[in-house]
């Protein structure tokens, strides 16, 4: 039965895959996956895209809890220690609101708020044309036009593609923040923010696992990088604009999470309802 768990908030393109080898590799009581995307595995252990649409749209109602009363429990019968998953996925779609489904039984969670530099991440999402469909955004991102969000999207909407891709970063940071505030009282769970750079070196790697306290036994060993963008269709002036665009919107993430912690509004309510702050 599983006892530990170790899930990730972030963006994709940000070293998720990396991670989950970095993981793997160096711990022994533990399954340890990436992305569980296997054509029978979506609305079992993966959520499905209505999950993704009605928890943003309207929050964690009946419908998403219980998807994750499913695959939690399934999660807790495992057969290792420790049950690992750093897909970026599941905080998309209700999973820290659902934690208390494992804390409850006695288990220990440790959330790897996972983050590369803003522009190479954007600069990959731009070059795999990952915002051109809306239907990639609802199955694997966010879309845009989403209600339930953070971030107020109006001002990228005019900006295309990489105005819905830089929206989608900025939004997920300021989430990992708000869910860092959320939380900060409840036993049991942990945040870790590393920067991708870090961790794809022993020392920031092991920082990472004595944090976690999950230290392996033996020195940690770094795998190779994993999931680079294999072919670049644009060229430097391209990027130069990207860049542009992220001075443009200029953001910090710690004071959007904060500032919708405070204001008492809450994804797991949706905007039908305000918290008390």
């Amino acid at each position: 039965m599983a006892e530990r768990f170790v899930f990730t908030i972030t963006t994709g393109r940000s070293g998720s895959a990396y991670l989950a080898e970095l993981l793997e590799s160096n711990l022994e009581d533990a399954v340890v996956f990436h992305e569980r995307t296997g054509w029978l595995n979506f609305g079992v252990v993966t959520p499905d895209l209505s999950d993704f649409t009605v928890f943003n749209s309207v929050g964690n109602v009946e419908k998403v809890q219980a998807f994750w009363r499913r695959k939690l429990a399934r999660d807790l019968a495992g057969p290792r220690r420790v049950h690992a998953e750093a897909s970026h996925l599941l905080a998309k779609a209700g999973l820290i609101e659902n934690l208390g489904l494992l804390t409850q039984k006695g288990a220990t969670v440790e959330i790897v708020v996972l983050q590369r530099d803003v522009l190479a991440t954007l600069w990959s999402f731009y070059n795999r044309f990952d915002f051109v469909n809306n239907g990639l955004a609802w199955a694997f991102y966010l879309d845009i036009a989403y209600p339930n969000v953070i971030v107020d999207s109006s001002p990228f909407r005019s900006q295309g593609v990489a105005g819905r891709a830089l929206w989608y970063i900025i939004e997920m940071r300021a989430r990992a923040a708000y869910y860092r505030h959320l939380m900060a009282d409840r036993a049991g769970i942990r945040f870790h923010g590393v920067d991708l750079g870090d961790i794809a070196a022993p020392a920031g790697a092991q920082a990472l696992f004595d944090a976690m306290e999950l230290a392996p036994a033996r020195p940690v060993a770094c795998p190779p990088p994993r999931n680079e963008t294999a072919q670049n269709f644009f060229g430097e002036r391209e990027k130069e604009a990207l860049a542009r665009l992220i001075a443009r919107f200029a953001f910090d993430a710690e004071e959007l999470g904060l500032s919708y912690y405070r204001s008492g509004w809450r994804l797991a309510a949706g905007r039908a309802s305000r918290q008390a702050g």
